[in-house]
């Protein structure tokens, strides 16, 4: 509207009373934007298929620019002559109303080449955007993998464990044995059944807690004391073998015995679970199993937090986040 305003009364703006001449006459300027904009769209589809394996290589930028430029360079050749022969007011002087014209042609392509340029941007944006959920999948997946066989490897550990402990039980209580084999048949088809999956429910976990720390007293007795409270797990999830990896966690840093044993609580908080247990640290620094760190790999793609430490003189608090349903 501008532009031909422009062309034939040499002022920037249409007045109201002109709007309906405008419509009924410059139908060609709006063909024209259209045009344009359907040129762009189509070129775009046509050479991201061409271009499918390199979307952004250079040999692409420049046909797909050239391209355009070149058939936009036309259909505005084609628009210009349907505007001289059809729309635009004689005038005295016809150099002038050529370079009118060219500086409306320069306008043009200057639109043309925006417009181009914005949608190009719109789609690397959109292809870069793509491309980062494509590798955060594989990551994901990568960790995945890596959790599975840490799990694989954890499984093991936790049989061996238990079969020591046991094997001390079958010549001094028979009937404690038999009980001990039961609960380490529940938990090791737990360790089984929840290892293919990504979360599992904090309810389930406190029962095979439960298990575990029953075939870890027959092992240690009165060394180890475990309390757990305040728990509602009906609303909440966890990664499987959660429980287990951080009770591992603190055996293996932590020393105990009958005359200072090793005391853990367990207690949760609205959407964190707190395990607090008393700082004997066998080392110097503490070690974090291979277990232990893609255990916080997890909670980091599905929770956006990790487990965390705090200690203080006497104690130490795992943060561990909880996952809601």
């Amino acid at each position: 509207m501008v532009m031909y305003s422009y062309i034939n009364n040499g002022i920037p703006f249409i007045p109201l009373y002109a709007f309906g001449e405008f419509y009924t006459q410059g139908w060609p300027i709006m063909l024209q934007t259209f045009v344009i904009l359907y040129l762009l769209y189509y070129t775009i589809k046509y050479f991201n298929k061409k271009y499918s394996y390199n979307p952004n290589g250079f040999e692409r930028f420049l046909r797909e620019m050239l391209f355009v430029l070149l058939v936009g360079f036309c259909i505005m050749e084609g628009f210009r002559w349907v505007f001289m022969t059809y729309m635009v007011v004689p005038e005295d002087d016809p150099a002038f109303l050529e370079r009118k014209l060219k500086m409306i042609l320069t306008i043009d392509l200057t639109f043309l080449i925006v417009v181009y340029a914005f949608m190009t941007s719109f789609r690397i944006f959109r292809y870069l955007q793509q491309k980062n959920i494509e590798v955060a999948r594989w990551q994901r997946e990568y960790t995945q993998s890596q959790f599975e066989a840490v799990k694989n490897r954890l499984n093991p550990h936790f049989l061996f464990n238990s079969l020591n402990a046991l094997s001390s039980l079958v010549y001094v209580d028979a009937d404690l044995a038999e009980t001990f084999i039961e609960k380490l048949s529940k938990s090791y088809r737990y360790l089984l059944e929840q290892r293919s999956k990504e979360t599992v429910p904090l309810k389930e976990e406190l029962q095979f807690l439960d298990s575990f720390l029953y075939l870890t007293e027959q092992r240690f007795g009165k060394k180890l004391q475990v309390q757990i409270e305040n728990i509602a797990p009906n609303e909440y999830e966890v990664p499987p073998h959660t429980l287990l990896i951080v009770m591992e966690h603190i055996l293996q840093n932590n020393g105990m015995s009958a005359a200072k044993p090793l005391r853990i609580s367990v207690a949760q908080k609205e959407e964190v679970l707190f395990v607090e247990y008393s700082d004997q640290p066998k080392n110097e620094a503490a070690e974090q199993s291979p277990q232990f760190a893609y255990l916080q790999e997890q909670f980091r793609f599905l929770k956006g937090e990790e487990i965390s430490t705090l200690a203080n003189d006497k104690t130490v608090q795992l943060t561990i986040p909880l996952i809601k349903k």
